[in-house]
């Protein structure tokens, strides 16, 4: 069983502790560092032995908001995963953090037990998104699309039948372990159809992929 290493940012200490408590009843979660705002996570991060893998953090903090920090991180540890926690839910923000390429979101009103889930499935696949969240991505993206027009995949991005089906499965949330066992491939196989598609949509990662594929308009993500 792999330990995932997590950061946790978030200005209220009485949030962090227990945060901290729920994380340490799973013994595949580590709690490696907390910071109080954004310039503080940098500032140890920037001394760390070892990265967290996943980093929960808050929006609203001093100094350095996670909006601003997610940014830097972005730039700077493009490997490390972000979960933005926060009790905000405006679609704006939302939209502003997905397009900073965050792999997350969770309200502060979701459960222990989500959160931790939510830890696991963004270090496993690279990305997690509730129902809410998933509601404001395909908001924003119909707000985007001209209404005369709609674009599909293969106009521009040509697939193969087994880069749709792979695709169409990524969207379903299955592990690669997962895609491969439904396909009946190797999971080396499976690899190298994301990296075609990935590269064939011109993003970096999963969520990149998720994203445009939707604003495609001819996928849609599973309930």
């Amino acid at each position: 069983m792999n330990t995932i290493n997590i950061a946790i940012v978030d200005y209220q200490q009485l949030f962090r502790e227990g945060l901290t408590f729920i994380i340490h009843q799973h013994a595949d979660l580590k709690i490696a560092l907390e910071a109080k705002h954004g310039k503080d996570l940098l500032n140890q991060l920037e001394q760390a032995d070892k990265l967290p893998e996943v980093i929960l953090m808050d929006i609203k903090m001093p100094q350095m908001d996670g909006m601003e920090c997610a940014k830097i991180l972005k730039q700077r540890y493009p490997k490390i995963k972000i979960i933005i926690l926060t009790v905000y839910d405006q679609e704006d923000c939302v939209l502003y953090l997905l397009d900073l390429g965050i792999n997350g979101y969770l309200r502060k009103l979701t459960s222990g037990q989500d959160v931790c889930k939510a830890i696991r499935t963004v270090y496993e696949k690279g990305y997690y998104f509730d129902d809410f969240v998933t509601q404001i991505m395909l908001s924003g993206l119909k707000r985007k699309r001209q209404i005369s027009s709609k674009p599909k995949v293969g106009g521009d991005v040509h697939l193969t039948p087994r880069e749709r089906e792979v695709l169409a499965l990524i969207l379903k949330e299955y592990t690669t372990q997962e895609i491969a066992s439904q396909l009946f491939v190797s999971i080396r196989t499976v690899e190298t159809h994301r990296k075609n598609l990935l590269t064939k949509f011109g993003v970096k990662n999963v969520v990149g992929l998720v994203v445009k594929a939707l604003q495609m308009g001819e996928f849609s993500v599973a309930s």
